[in-house]
């Protein structure tokens, strides 16, 4: 690949399918199946999933600046559920600390997560874990392990604990830029997922597209920088002046 002189400050990095192999249909029916056993009693078996998704999909379309993911998103469930919320926020965030860690079957490290990651640090990058932030943290950094990194490595790893906006809104990463201090044009992105990474773009980020194992959404050829696989992202920023 050619590059130019590099005016990059900041790498910002997706972690479901770029830094992890994870088997993506089979962990989310595995984590459903396991929550809503932990609300056995409080709401349907049934009903959960798809109060969960209303929920999350409620959270994902939020504009309002005021309000942090996780309370949208519990305003939201908890209104769904008709279940108070100092019931709700203690069974999910015990599933977390206790069940949660037992789906790690479903995902494997990639052997260029750690390459990329120290490819960044020899060029003096910012590394943010760019991942969307409908989870909570403790699950982001338990996967995070699952991919062979430590949360050390990053100054920034987006959660729904700080994070006003989700993928694939320019508002997302346009936050990221506010809370780091890069301007989006020294931020580059690497992710899998042709719609949810490189809306990057839109907020006047680079975008590289990782290929490994590439979520297309839709039928058009995906716009990107750059594209590759995560072994080449490496090479590529190897290569950065």
């Amino acid at each position: 690949m050619n590059n130019k002189e590099n005016s990059y400050k900041a790498l910002l990095l997706d972690l479901d399918g770029t830094l992890l192999d994870l088997q993506i249909d089979q962990f989310i029916a595995a984590y459903i199946e396991a929550l809503a056993k932990k609300f056995n009693g409080y709401i349907k078996q049934e009903d959960f999933a798809r109060h969960l998704f209303g929920a999350t999909r409620v959270m994902v379309a939020n504009e309002d600046p005021t309000k942090i993911n996780e309370i949208v998103f519990y305003e939201e469930f908890c209104r769904r559920t008709n279940q108070y919320y100092d019931l709700i926020k203690p069974i999910i965030d015990d599933f977390y600390r206790r069940d949660f860690a037992h789906l790690s079957c479903w995902g494997r490290k990639h052997p260029y997560s750690r390459p990329v990651v120290e490819a960044a640090k020899s060029k003096n990058l910012a590394l943010i874990l760019a991942t969307n932030p409908i989870f909570p943290a403790a699950p982001i950094q338990q996967r995070l392990a699952w991919s062979g990194l430590d949360e050390k490595d990053f100054q920034l790893i987006t959660t729904m604990e700080n994070m006003h906006f989700c993928k694939p809104k320019k508002e997302y990463y346009l936050e990221i830029a506010r809370k780091t201090g890069f301007a989006p044009e020294q931020c580059l992105m690497a992710g899998n997922d042709t719609v949810e990474d490189l809306s990057a773009s839109k907020a006047g980020m680079v975008t590289f597209l990782v290929e490994d194992f590439i979520l297309q959404r839709g039928e058009e050829e995906p716009v990107c920088d750059y594209r590759g696989s995560l072994q080449d992202l490496a090479g590529f920023i190897e290569q950065l002046s």
